[in-house]
Order: C-alpha cells, then structure tokens, then sequence
C-alpha cells in the first residue's frame, strides 16, 4: 500500500522512523520505510543502523553523495507500493493521525498529495531568517493553498503515485536549491490534480541566516535559467508574476537602480539579528531583474 521514502545527509533521522513506524503498525496496514544515507559521515550511519532492526524497515547506505534528485529517484525505484510518501529527514509530524490523514487520500482522485510545513513556536528563532521565512511563506492553510495548487510545492512532505513521480522527475536536469519550482511547474503542465491538505510536518533544520540567503539566491538563478528558456509558460510562480508585472510599468531600470543603490544594506538588514523577510522578497526580485538585464 505504502512505501515511505526519506532521502538523508549527515542527520539522525530514528526518531522520525520509529514515530512514523509506530503510526504505520497503528492503522494495520501493509507499509515499507526506506532510508538512504547519501554520503553521510560514519557518525550518523551508526545513529541510523539500528533502523535496520524496525520490521518492514531499510537502512541503505550510499557511500558518495549523489544529491536530491538522484537519491529521491532511487528510492522510488527501491519502493514496493504504488504510493509514495516523501519526507526529508528534518522533519516531524505534526499529528498522531499523520498517517491515516494520507491514508484517505489514496484510492481518490488526488495524484499527488501535500501535507504542507508548521513551525514550532520558539523566541530563540526569532532571529533565524530560516524561521521567519517559513513562517510567513511556507505555513499556509490547506484552503488557501488549494486555490493555487501549484503554487506552493513543498516536497519535504508529500504523497504521489509511483508511476507519476517517476514519469515526471526523469524530465529534470538540475539538482540546485529550487528545484520544487521545476517540479511544481511539471505538475502543472501534466495537469496532475494535486491536493493540499492539512497534514503538516514541523521543519527542524533552520540553517543559518547566510546559508538561507545564499540558498535563495541559487533559487533565483534557477528561476532565471529556466525563464530564459521559456520552460515556465505555465506556472504560478510569484516572483515570476511579480517581474511581469514590473516589466509590465517599464520600471525594471528604476527598480534595479534602487536594488543596485541599497543592495549592500538590504543583505546586512536581511541576514542580521533581525531579519526582514518582506526586504528578502524585494531583494530577490531586484536580484532576478539584475539577472533578466544580462542576458
């Protein structure tokens, strides 16, 4: 029936196998958990071995690092069921019910199925850039993101047919930070009917303020790239609209006067104590137009 797939680098991911193994045994039916170390360092394979001793349970080790996508596709090529559910190894149920809250999602008309991120509440993470984001942008009620369903793709926590997943990701050519907008646009134009549901997993691993940065960045390279190549005729992207709508106005040279005027500042407002995700949004837009000029 189900075949749970968590790709992992450098995590101890026990915990969130034995929660969801204990909830799999819980609703009685026929399940795998497959785990695939990506090149992770010997300290974190030990943490993991044991995982080997929960039944219907694997622990695979891949000595070198492959990436995301080649280890997401292996190991729904190793997967026995029909549906795959995909959580990255940061990650935490929200609800005792995680599983069955999918479970009445198969056999439906959905095809893919997005279960969506939460929070934890924490004052610490008030100065986490990471945090912030998510909050704001990625922790969206399930009614709200079903009106543009393609418009938020989380993949750290879904639900898909197996043939569909392998039909659309032997399509990609990249491995960058972003790669959900690759995806999200491929379900679009396969017209795959995605659902959202309420079914969230908490996000643990906020990496630092920079590291976030720089992330977004290579996120915005990767919308450039793929725009230039007109491969998001369809899409429900919003910088994407958000740069239309500029280009729209003829205010590009004026929006990237301003960008390239306060560009120092806007990064050291963004990545400080106190980060501003609304000047993130302005800054990647600015980034994006700089990017469209040298072309």
């Amino acid at each position: 029936m189900l075949s749970i797939l968590i790709p992992t680098y450098n995590y101890n991911i026990y915990d969130l196998v034995l929660d969801l193994h204990n909830k799999c045994l819980k609703e009685r039916i026929n399940f795998e958990i497959i785990c695939l170390e990506d090149g992770s360092n010997s300290t974190f394979i030990n943490l993991n071995k044991k995982i080997n001793k929960l039944s219907n349970c694997q622990h695979i080790i891949n000595p070198n690092n492959s990436g995301r996508l080649l280890t997401r596709l292996k190991l729904a090529n190793l997967a026995k069921y029909d549906w795959l559910l995909y959580l990255d190894a940061d990650v935490f149920p929200k609800s005792n019910d995680f599983i069955l809250n999918y479970l009445q999602h198969i056999n439906t008309n959905s095809e893919a199925v997005f279960g969506g991120f939460a929070y934890q509440k924490d004052t610490k993470n008030k100065t986490s850039l990471r945090y912030l984001y998510g909050k704001k942008y990625e922790q969206v009620n399930a009614d709200i993101r079903n009106k543009t369903p393609y418009k938020i793709i989380i993949s750290a926590n879904f639900l898909i047919k197996k043939a569909l997943y392998l039909s659309i990701t032997k399509q990609f050519k990249t491995t960058s930070y972003g790669a959900d907008l690759i995806f999200a646009t491929h379900l679009m134009q396969h017209k795959v009917n995605v659902h959202h549901i309420n079914n969230e997993v908490y996000h643990l691993g906020l990496e630092d303020n920079i590291v976030f940065f720089n992330k977004q960045k290579e996120a915005v390279n990767l919308l450039h790239h793929l725009n230039s190549q007109n491969k998001l005729i369809t899409h429900q992207n919003s910088l994407l609209k958000a740069y239309k709508l500029v280009k729209k106005y003829r205010l590009e040279h004026l929006y990237l006067f301003l960008f390239k005027r306060f560009e120092p500042t806007l990064q050291r407002l963004i990545v400080g104590a106190s980060p501003k995700t609304k000047l993130l949004q302005f800054y990647k837009l600015g980034y994006f137009i700089s990017l469209q000029q040298t072309r």
